[in-house]
């Protein structure tokens, strides 16, 4: 029995709002203004935030009409026989929303979370916006478009422009903007160059690194290379240009007598001039054009210029070889009336004998209060005819 009574109250409240409709859009009292929601052949819809009313025209997508005709209802909502449609603004109310317009399998508003628009803005990608219009389903139809610019510093879940240079490459390539670096995912097969200048247009993921996902190649603009700038003035994004001894050579980096920074990308020996333009990163220089201008065998021979700590070439022959038992050993090298005690640890791999050409690259040093000298490596000493 309450499964009847309220079948019927449902019936009759249907009735009375089909009636109410009916009453209000009949065609000798009023006519109805709303936005093309749909159309598709030769039927469109039209809302006004309210009420929904279909029509046997083919109108354009989110623009607002005023139309008059008879109203009637069925089984699918209010349809209007239309007598007349002109095109018309917007009198109803219309919601508004700002968000940042972005295109991801489709045009959507982030706010940061998504709102899918139902056609695309005349607007930039990533620029923020304010949208006049109505949701109508899933979808928001814009009617009034503001531009209002891009962010000015990041945030999460919204696009954000960078530009900056590329510290490393790979996917995702560390881009410095002057302040701060970001990690940037690019596109697949896409790729930067260290020391460019780039522009990039992503959506920001705050990590413990600001993260930036690209969806586009569209969106990210080479504006060519970096500022040069003298090592001494470069700073992190810079091109630093300098010509520089290399002190310590390993298979990874260069030291270089006039900084404290490595120098990655570039292979040299102990004793080489380099010269170079190499991209200043936070605690490290990368080569991308670099050559050896002065190689060492050009050093002058330094052996009667000790002075501790520095770096020099020595040439000599060796007077007297003494080795300890644990393997070291020490060799006086002599030329003219200069002379340098010469250390051998084993770990060089080197053997001298009296009266060997001796030449070798390194730093003064003492041993047991007298003038010494150690080399790095094995490669930084040699003997014999090949000196």
């Amino acid at each position: 029995m309450v499964q009847k009574r309220l079948f019927v109250v449902v019936l009759l409240s249907s009735l009375l709002f089909v009636s109410l409709a009916l009453s209000r859009y009949s065609p000798e009292k009023d006519s109805f203004t709303g936005l093309c929601v749909y159309s598709s052949g030769s039927i469109s819809v039209l809302y006004n935030g309210t009420v929904t009313v279909a029509l046997g025209k083919s109108l354009e997508l989110g623009k607002a009409y005023t139309v008059q005709g008879r109203l009637r209802a069925t089984n699918r909502g209010l349809w209007m026989d239309v007598s007349s449609v002109v095109p018309a603004n917007a009198t109803f109310p219309l919601e508004i929303i700002e968000g940042a317009y972005w295109y991801s399998n489709g045009p959507v508003l982030l706010t940061p979370s998504r709102v899918r628009l139902a056609y695309p803005l005349n607007a930039s990608k990533g620029s923020l916006v304010r949208l006049e219009g109505l949701t109508y389903g899933s979808k928001f139809y814009p009617v009034n478009v503001e531009e209002l610019g891009y962010l000015k510093e990041p945030r999460n879940g919204m696009p954000y422009p960078l530009e900056g240079v590329v510290l490393y490459p790979g996917n995702p390539a560390t881009v410095w903007n002057e302040s701060e670096e970001f990690r940037v995912y690019l596109p697949h097969g896409l790729s930067l160059r260290p020391g460019l200048r780039v522009k990039v247009l992503g959506v920001v993921r705050l990590y413990s690194t600001i993260t930036l996902y690209v969806n586009s190649g569209d969106d990210v603009n080479v504006l060519g290379s970096a500022e040069e700038k003298p090592l001494n003035l470069a700073e992190i994004g810079d091109i630093a240009t300098g010509e520089c001894l290399v002190i310590k050579s390993t298979s990874r980096y260069l030291k270089l007598d006039c900084t404290d920074l490595r120098l990655y990308g570039f292979s040299a020996r102990t004793g080489d001039t380099v010269r170079f333009e190499a991209l200043r990163r936070k605690s490290s220089l990368l080569c991308l054009n670099c050559s050896i201008v002065k190689p060492r065998e050009k050093l002058p021979n330094g052996i009667c210029s000790f002075n501790e700590g520095s770096f020099s070439r020595i040439s000599g022959k060796v007077a007297w070889v003494k080795v300890y038992r644990n393997g070291f050993g020490i060799a006086n090298v002599t030329n003219g009336t200069c002379s340098v005690l010469l250390k051998l640890p084993s770990r060089l791999g080197v053997s001298l004998a009296e009266n060997d050409s001796v030449t070798a690259y390194g730093f003064f040093t003492t041993y047991r209060g007298k003038p010494a000298f150690e080399v790095q490596s094995g490669e930084d000493l040699c003997s014999g005819k090949h000196c």
